[in-house]
């Protein structure tokens, strides 16, 4: 139901990259879980798996940022980002 998901996901499509989709309303203990890890309320959280690292983006946290945290302010800059990692 987030609009912001709903705009990345549509982002997403168009850019021919796939996903998999986790519903913090339907899996919402998870979701809580995720966000006191990263210390953020607020959504899209997208994950990419490397292998070897996951990679977080979210868009505000408490935490220090790195190079397996990162943040966004708008969807269009999260898409050029995961295009990044999409492409290695």
């Amino acid at each position: 139901d987030c609009d912001y998901c709903t705009w990345l996901k549509s982002e997403l499509k168009v850019e021919g990259i796939a996903y998999d989709n986790i519903d913090a309303n339907k899996f919402s203990d998870f979701a809580d879980q995720i966000e006191d890890k990263f210390k953020t309320e607020h959504y899209p959280i997208v994950f990419i798996d490397l292998g070897i690292k996951v990679i977080t983006i979210v868009p505000e946290t408490e935490l220090e940022t790195s190079d397996t945290l990162l943040t966004f302010d708008t969807i269009p800059e999260l898409v050029s980002i995961i295009k990044q990692y999409y492409e290695i």
